[in-house]
């Protein structure tokens, strides 16, 4: 009878080391493949977002729902604002960008920060949500304020930045109005002067512990990009090579697009 060769332990740590090697190509390529599906994911959210803002216009004298004043960071959004798209079939989870890991996780203290009081459908109470994405809208100007100019508007040839106040703005296909939320702040000794991935400048970090993070990150140092929704309801993925620090500073981060 023919006896069967036991494998020696060199030949096993051969085999082990192989794999080792096929796992190293393997998981980066699968990475890249779930991140591209979550890029997906995001553009049909944004593109959701936009279709929302153009049916509160439509009922309102195509006047966007502006908000009373400016928030604290530009991702946040007003609950009055949040309980229409509510009532429209929205639902909490679409707020939220499928990339953001944090947001994944905390997602109901992001939902009810500040103590905002959720009944299950609706706010009955509190002020803004922090979202996955930012709303690029003028404030309302019965309260008396504006926002600031856009920083870094017309910069490196790309178009002049607005914030919108109705559905009815020239150039619709190139006025952008809901963004991934790409944001840094500042440090030394990194590849563009900005941590995106470990924000801890007020926000969540100084609320519960939890630091805040760009969506669609490379490294903390880079993000990939984001997807820009714009007033003609397409959607678009930008390059972070392409944006530009617009929005922050001070006690908030930096906001690109």
């Amino acid at each position: 009878m023919k006896r069967i060769r036991a494998f020696t332990l060199i030949e096993l740590l051969v085999v082990i080391a192989i794999i080792a090697v096929l796992m190293g190509i393997l998981m980066p390529a699968l990475r890249r493949v779930k991140e591209q599906a979550r890029q997906k994911s995001c553009a049909t959210r944004v593109r959701q977002h936009v279709l929302t803002l153009h049916m509160y216009a439509d009922d309102n004298e195509g006047k966007m729902p502006l908000p009373p004043d400016a928030g604290y960071w530009l991702w946040d959004i007003h609950i009055d604002t949040v309980n229409f798209m509510l009532r429209t079939g929205l639902k909490q989870e679409l707020f939220f960008c499928p990339s953001n890991d944090n947001q994944q996780k905390y997602q109901n203290l992001f939902w009810e920060f500040g103590g905002n009081e959720w009944d299950g459908k609706r706010f009955t109470s509190g002020r803004y949500i922090v979202s996955g994405y930012c709303y690029l809208l003028e404030m309302d100007t019965n309260s008396g304020g504006e926002r600031p100019r856009i920083r870094n508007s017309g910069a490196n040839g790309t178009d002049r930045k607005i914030w919108v106040k109705t559905n009815r703005e020239k150039d619709q296909g190139r006025t952008e109005l809901v963004v991934d939320a790409t944001l840094g702040q500042t440090e030394a000794n990194t590849k563009h002067g900005y941590n995106f991935g470990m924000v801890t400048i007020g926000g969540s970090w100084g609320t519960n512990g939890i630091h805040d993070r760009t969506s669609h990150l490379k490294t903390d140092e880079e993000p990939q990009g984001g997807n820009i929704g714009f007033l003609d309801v397409h959607v678009e993925w930008r390059s972070f090579e392409k944006m530009e620090d617009r929005y922050g500073g001070g006690g908030s981060p930096a906001f690109f697009w």
